[in-house]
Formats: C-alpha cells, structure tokens, sequence
C-alpha cells in the first residue's frame, strides 16, 4: 500500500512481466559451416589491452602481440598475433 499527498491509501500497481524470448539455438553461429571460422577468417578481436593482449570474441582463445610482449603474461597456450600498431608501423615501413 502507498500513501498519496492526501494521506489516502492505495494499492501498489501491478508490475507487467517482460515477455522475454528464449535462445532455441545453443550452436554457435559458424560463415564457413565448417566450426573453424578463426582457423579460416581470422580471429574477431577484442579490445587490446595495455598489456599488449587481447580475446576472441568468437572461440575465446587468448592472444598477444608478440611485438608488445614477449609471451602472454597467464596463459602459455595463447596465440601470438601482431596488434594493429605494430601491423601498421610494418605496413609504412614496408611502403617506404
């Protein structure tokens, strides 16, 4: 119950449901059919850190730039892959 400016009481308005939809799908979406889409295209990557190391927005593998560092500071499995700062420096360096 709530009291309006008048002291009176009333009942506390019903909150509606969300209807909120179901995934029906658990499988990954995959462009190539194949579930190695990293392995063909490319990884889709995250925000680079400080750190010089990032994720795969698709298969979630840790990467780092081995340019930055010289291996991943937690996980000795991780994939090197060159950030796009030193991909560009080599890029105009090459250019020249």
């Amino acid at each position: 119950m709530t009291q309006d400016l008048w002291g009176e009481t009333s009942p506390r308005p019903q909150r509606r449901r969300r209807n909120v939809a179901t995934l029906t799908s658990t499988i990954p979406y995959s462009i190539t059919e194949t579930g190695q889409d990293c392995e063909i295209i490319g990884h889709t990557l995250n925000h680079w850190s400080v750190a010089g190391t990032t994720t795969c927005l698709d298969c979630g593998v840790n990467l780092f730039c081995p340019q930055c560092i010289a291996q991943h500071p937690n996980d000795p499995q991780a994939e090197p892959i060159v950030c796009e700062q030193h991909e560009e420096s080599a890029v105009n360096h090459a250019a020249i």
